[in-house]
């Protein structure tokens, strides 16, 4: 192998590297996000529970 076949194996591998690290980012960022909106849907379904008198038992 050349010096630039190695520069191009290389490259490609930091740019495998770097959608993999992008894939797992988009990942977590997903699972937070519905965290977050389960979350605030629980939220809102104890604050409408509250408000219209309705006991967590009912």
């Amino acid at each position: 192998m050349s010096v630039g076949d190695h520069i191009k194996a290389a490259s490609e591998s930091a740019t495998n590297l770097t959608k993999r690290v992008v894939d797992a980012v988009e990942n977590k960022v997903d699972d937070v996000t519905d965290a977050v909106e389960n979350a605030a849907h629980d939220a809102g379904d104890k604050i409408r529970r509250v408000a219209g008198g309705v006991r967590e038992s009912e």
